[in-house]
């Protein structure tokens, strides 16, 4: 592979998302974006949503929901906020707003 100009921090944003995302392999992402799979490896573990600790992760408990009523799920995080969660409801969501807002 040829050496190209240097690419910015939006240009690895973007690559480093899309690979988080997962859709596709990560050495599909980078020949996508026309970069080694090792670039795009070192800049996935540079990124800043990999400096968080341990600690800083949000960890929920899996939910069962049984009976005939209307199913969802409450989290209160506080006094006068609480949000509710329809019965299939992707947890990879309510854990990002979740995390957000505590």
């Amino acid at each position: 592979m040829s050496r190209s100009s240097p690419r910015g921090v939006e240009f690895w944003a973007a690559a480093v998302a899309e690979a988080r995302r997962g859709a596709i392999p990560r050495s599909q992402v980078a020949a996508k974006h026309g970069v080694t799979d090792a670039a795009l490896k070192y800049h996935l573990y540079k990124s800043p949503s990999r400096a968080s600790t341990k600690s800083d992760a949000l960890a929920l408990l899996p939910v069962r929901l049984s009976g005939t009523t209307a199913k969802q799920v409450e989290v209160e995080l506080g006094p006068g906020l609480r949000l509710r969660f329809e019965e299939g409801c992707d947890p990879v969501y309510v854990a990002a707003l979740v995390g957000r807002l505590r």
